[in-house]
């Protein structure tokens, strides 16, 4: 019975959100084309039809007849019309089309065997008819240029009032937005490399200042002159003034983008741990609103101290310590959060203390996370990125390795020996790393006083690019430092000890003895082109509750990674995808190209693990850090006429830089893009709605007023022509030219309808 009332209320917020997500959309079409309507009766124009979505081959799902106007909603959803006497942008060029029909006609009836153009000529009922549009007072064609103009231009005008109603509506509701705080850097990102992390608060980029998270990306992806660095200042929380930094924004994907993630904070979330990693094999489980205050000996209080915590504990068991507020503090707690603003840092901290309070304790004993492979070690590619802090470049940069070499060996304990180890593993070095650095640090520690302590150094052979030559290059290192949470498009491994990334090749340089590789005769030097993952679980197989869990999480088979130097990198995947699949019933499969024979073939081979390395993992889920915008109806104004002007001047920026190639064309959202988020913005309340509507309102505004025959925009060219020279264009050019804007229409609906349906990739 429970199951049934979960079912009937989960049933009835998807179509509350459908519902609520047809409506907004809907009434986007429904004020752009109320605005044509409005001034069309007000100028006198006798409007026939008024319609949502078109009623191509009289399909209808609605229609009724007021007035003189048939109103109705046509099967398309694609837009909608209003359909006006005599509409026409060319009332001259009817005209003269009249009179040449009638001196067509009299020299006919002068010279019955006169040679004229049959094109010209019209009969009785179709030159009465033309004559009737123009001189009929409520036909388009004969309103004078300014009163076509306002028809026209009425539509965005709606469109723009739209926007600002949604927008003014949206924070009088209130409204939740992302506070400008860092959750995570990308490794090998602009963030990581300007030597940005967690907790991190961003000011100002440039000259412009910053409120919300997606001020970032606004600023970034549209920002000018990206090669030359952006200046950002920051705020950090152990240093008491702003700092300054430059970052290099990377174009790995569709657009620049920073690389950094938004804030969060050490609650769990709806689904608080990944499942099949480490901490979900726990013993005890976790839950949502668990907060989490500290691992091993390390107190928790940011989310830069989960990951510092989470990594000095690789390769050792971790103890999580967790407090259990009650459901009603939990409640509480949700209700409080929801209306902290911007700059309430102190109240936050104050409604998390308070859910604290009384709360159960509960440790977690959590094993290491292994690292995989799938029977082959892959290729060693050259540093990608060298990361600075607040004072300079970090050990790597300090000791002079630069982007382009290439590590070649490590200096490290085998069998109790140290030894310039070669033949790297790039997927085991960061352990290795990590490990011998721990190993460094303790030697120094427990060296007597008055004794000489070994140098805090680690010595790499590295191939130098610029000469070709290897040298051993003793790097300082540290160990006060934080693993990556997320590694993004183009992302390099990285080695924090020493604050660089380098990339991973994707070119078989080692088979694995004993493996499935080997037995299926895969050799050094194949290409790895693509590699996805197959789970499967035998359908006669018993389950337990957390093994449905993990069923359910990774039945969806994802579509294969396909390697792009820049793009889709090795480190990408192997986080990202690898290391989060459950062992026993995956297997990777993987498209090898035998670079001598030029031909593929597609392997499953299944997920190993190295008994001695382990990696980085933090596989929990924390809620995200939001402020409430709630404001009495006079801020309102202004904040709505502000997020109006910059929906509108968003639009004319993105264009600039989807022609420079700054922003890949391939970002462009079709519908089914537009419809799912949304439904998405549905989900999260009626002001995240509105805010919607704002964002698109103002979108379709300015794309209608593009100069684009078949467009609003388009229109308002012709008619601006015939205001300034007196004469319409001329009609054959005009056809032309609106044939041409039509294909160019179509493409474009085509385009991006095959970018929301898969059809074309976007990357």
């Amino acid at each position: 019975m429970l199951n049934i009332f979960l079912f009937a209320a989960y049933d009835f917020a998807f179509f509350k959100a459908v519902f609520l997500c047809a409506v907004a959309l809907g009434l986007i079409i429904f004020i752009h084309e109320l605005g044509h309507f409005l001034v069309a009766k007000a100028c006198g124009v006798r409007c026939d039809k008024f319609y949502i979505g078109f009623d191509f081959f009289g399909l209808k799902l609605l229609k009724f007849k007021w007035g003189e106007t048939e109103y109705g909603i046509g099967v398309f959803p694609l837009g909608g019309y209003v359909k006006m006497l005599g509409q026409e942008d060319n009332p001259g060029e009817t005209r003269e089309r009249i009179n040449k029909a009638k001196a067509a006609r009299e020299l006919l009836a002068k010279n019955a065997d006169a040679k004229v153009d049959q094109a010209l000529l019209m009969s009785d009922e179709e030159i009465a008819e033309a004559e009737k549009l123009i001189n009929d007072p409520r036909s388009y064609q004969a309103k004078s240029v300014p009163q076509r103009m306002a028809i026209i231009v009425a539509g965005v005008t709606m469109n723009v009032v739209l926007a600002f109603i949604a927008a003014v509506a949206a924070f009088m509701l209130g409204t939740s937005k992302l506070p400008c705080q860092i959750g995570s850097v990308h490794p090998g990102q602009g963030a990581w490399e300007a030597g940005l992390q967690s907790d991190d608060t961003l000011v100002q980029i440039e000259k412009n200042e910053l409120k919300y998270f997606d001020d970032i990306s606004k600023n970034v992806s549209l920002g000018n002159h990206l090669d030359e660095g952006i200046c950002i200042q920051f705020k950090r929380p152990t240093m008491p003034m702003i700092q300054t930094t430059k970052a290099f924004p990377k174009k790995t994907a569709l657009a620049p983008m920073l690389g950094a993630t938004s804030p969060l904070i050490p609650v769990l979330g709806e689904m608080p741990v990944i499942p099949a990693s480490p901490t979900f094999a726990a013993e005890k489980e976790l839950k949502k609103g668990d907060v989490l205050v500290g691992i091993n000996d390390t107190e928790i209080d940011s989310n830069l101290d989960v990951q510092k915590a989470l990594y000095a504990s690789v390769g050792k068991n971790a103890t999580l310590k967790l407090l259990r507020p009650t459901d009603a503090a939990q409640k509480v707690y949700d209700a409080k959060m929801k209306t902290l603003g911007l700059d309430d840092e102190a109240e936050f901290e104050t409604i998390l203390s308070e859910y604290k309070k009384d709360a159960e304790t509960v440790e977690v004993q959590v094993e290491p996370q292994h690292a995989r492979n799938f029977g082959v070690v892959l290729t060693m590619g050259p540093i990608q990125c060298l990361r600075s802090g607040l004072e300079g470049y970090e050990g790597a940069g300090r000791a002079g390795l630069k982007i382009g070499d290439t590590i070649v060996g490590f200096e490290t304990t085998v069998n109790g020996n140290v030894e310039m180890l070669r033949d790297l593993d790039p997927v085991t070095l960061p352990y290795l790393v990590q490990k011998r650095a721990r190993e460094v640090f303790a030697q120094a520690a427990a060296a007597e006083d008055g004794a000489e302590k070994p140098a805090q150094v680690l010595n790499f052979a590295v191939l130098r690019k610029e000469t070709g030559q290897e040298e051993i290059v003793p790097v300082e290192f540290s160990l006060d430092v934080f693993g990556a949470d997320n590694y993004f498009f183009g992302s390099g491994e990285v080695l924090p000890e020493i604050g660089l990334t380098y990339e991973i090749l994707p070119v078989v340089a080692k088979v694995l003895p004993g493996s499935e590789a080997e037995k299926l005769n895969v050799e050094p030097g194949f290409v790895i082109k693509s590699l996805g993952f197959d789970f499967d679980v035998p359908e006669e197989t018993e389950l337990s509750e957390k093994e449905k869990a993990v069923v359910s999480h990774f039945k969806k088979k994802l579509p294969p990674h396909v390697f792009r130097k820049d793009l889709i990198s090795w480190p990408m995947v192997y986080h990202n995808s690898m290391m989060i699949y459950p062992l026993a019933e995956t297997k990777a499969q993987v498209v090898f190209e035998n670079p001598k024979t030029r031909k593929t073939r597609t392997m499953g081979l299944p997920l190993e693990e190295y008994s001695d390395v382990f990696v980085y993992h933090n596989d929990l889920n924390f809620q995200a850090r939001t402020v409430f915008i709630q404001e009495s109806f006079g801020p309102a104004i202004s904040l709505g006429g502000k997020e109006t002007w910059n929906s509108l001047t968003m639009v004319y920026r993105m264009l600039g830089k989807l022609f420079s190639g700054q922003v890949s064309v391939k970002g462009l959202g079709g519908p089914v893009l537009i419809a799912q988020v949304a439904y998405s913005s549905a989900k999260d309340g009626l002001a995240q709605l509105l805010m919607f509507v704002c964002l698109i309102s103002a979108n379709l505004a300015v794309l209608n007023l593009l100069p684009i025959p078949v467009l609003d925009g388009g229109h308002v060219v012709f008619l601006l022509w015939e205001g300034i020279t007196g004469k319409a264009p001329n009609e054959n050019l005009m056809i032309i030219l609106s044939y041409l804007g039509l294909l160019l229409f179509l493409g474009l609906t085509i385009f991006v309808l095959g970018l929301d349906l898969g059809f074309i990739s976007r990357f």
